[in-house]
């Protein structure tokens, strides 16, 4: 191969590696495919010969299936921030109403929020912060691709309450998708979180009925 007339040679490929610093041990997940968009956890394939072994989704299925976080948090809610302070579940229920998740994150978890921290580059945040919602926590993190905020804050008058920047995340947006707009108070962010739409579930529902609708084209 020539360039501008003198002869370079092509770009060598390193051959692969066993070994990376003493994990050649630890076990990897499938190789992402393009199919992979458009089909659910096979749990019979590995069993099946020339299957190639478990797909990508199925491993995932396996490492967070949903026996294991059986314990979700309530969905944010537009009204979250004009609710008055926050009361135990139990009380709440014994005046005849759910609980919310401010509910949830004020009186359920241990986490303080005046000694918590969020460590820069962690893949997850400290699990024990979350008591039983850990694992759905874990499983939201792997998703998300980022560890969860510290989910409470002090309000003015001290009381523990939710803080926007959870709810922001619960929803599967990116950091400050509306907890750093210029004007808005905790109480218009917490309704413009409630308010929204997670977006992975929002692709995952468009994603059905194109191939509901294609189905029916071609079926």
């Amino acid at each position: 191969m020539t360039r501008g007339g003198v002869a370079i040679g092509r770009p060598q490929l390193e051959p692969p590696t066993t070994a990376i610093d003493g994990f050649s041990s630890l076990p990897l997940l499938p190789t992402p495919l393009a199919s992979d968009a458009t089909k659910g956890p096979d749990f019979a394939r590995h069993e099946r010969d020339g299957s190639g072994g478990q797909d990508l989704v199925t491993a995932v299925a396996r490492l967070f299936d949903k026996e294991r976080a059986h314990k979700l948090f309530k969905t944010p809610t537009a009204n979250l921030g004009t609710n008055g302070a926050p009361q135990h579940p139990d009380k709440r229920r014994a005046g005849g109403h759910g609980p919310t998740l401010d509910d949830e994150v004020s009186y359920l978890l241990p986490v303080d929020p005046e000694v918590a921290e969020e460590t820069p580059g962690a893949f997850h945040s400290p699990r024990e912060w979350w008591a039983d919602y850990a694992p759905a926590v874990h499983r939201w993190e792997v998703l998300m691709g980022t560890p969860a905020p510290i989910p409470v804050e002090f309000g003015p008058r001290g009381g523990r309450r939710l803080a926007a920047v959870f709810a922001e995340w619960l929803m599967g947006v990116p950091r400050g998708w509306v907890t750093h707009i210029p004007g808005l108070n905790r109480a218009r962010q917490l309704k413009a979180a409630g308010n929204g739409v997670v977006p992975q579930q929002a692709f995952a529902a468009y994603l059905h009925l194109l191939n509901h609708k294609e189905e029916q084209t071609h079926g």
